[in-house]
């Protein structure tokens, strides 16, 4: 899984286990993403970091609101995982506007292909538009392997 990793540089790329804890990363990841040394679950980081809110432009629209449908599907199609009961409280309990959020009771499955906003800390604080590329190894589909692509296309 490293090898593939390796051959999305210079795009971003890593892999989460069914609870986003990253278990493998490209070096290109690591220098978009500061964070990684000290918080290794990309969901934490994105709710209970204040520069989360930073990094991740229009964090509640295309980041939060997203995110946390994602770890209703996740809990729902594993009900019996301590793990992803223990991320969705941490969250919960950590960050008051997600908790307000989860109110709304809305479900994505993945991200693939959604376009969105990174600005990126070790870059001048240059704003990125990335399309994510959302994937599942055939040998274990609870990992997810996502690789963020600078999207080009020109907006309307």
């Amino acid at each position: 899984m490293q090898a593939l990793l390796d051959t999305q540089l210079p795009n971003p790329a890593y892999v989460t286990n069914l609870w986003w804890d990253i278990v493998a990363h490209n070096d290109q990841q690591a220098d978009w993403f500061p964070w990684i040394p000290y918080e290794r679950n990309s969901m934490r980081w994105a709710f209970l970091y204040p520069e989360a809110r930073e990094q991740l432009v229009n964090w509640r629209d295309d980041w939060a609101d997203p995110f946390l449908a994602q770890i209703r599907v996740a809990i729902a199609h594993n009900p019996k995982s301590k793990e992803l009961a223990k991320l969705r409280d941490d969250i919960l309990a950590g960050n008051a506007e997600a908790a307000e959020l989860w109110k709304e009771n809305r479900t994505q499955v993945h991200p693939d292909g959604d376009i969105r906003r990174l600005r990126l800390p070790y870059h001048q604080r240059e704003e990125v538009p990335v399309k994510i590329m959302a994937l599942a190894p055939l040998r274990n589909t609870q990992l997810r392997f996502i690789v963020l692509m600078r999207d080009w296309a020109p907006r309307r």
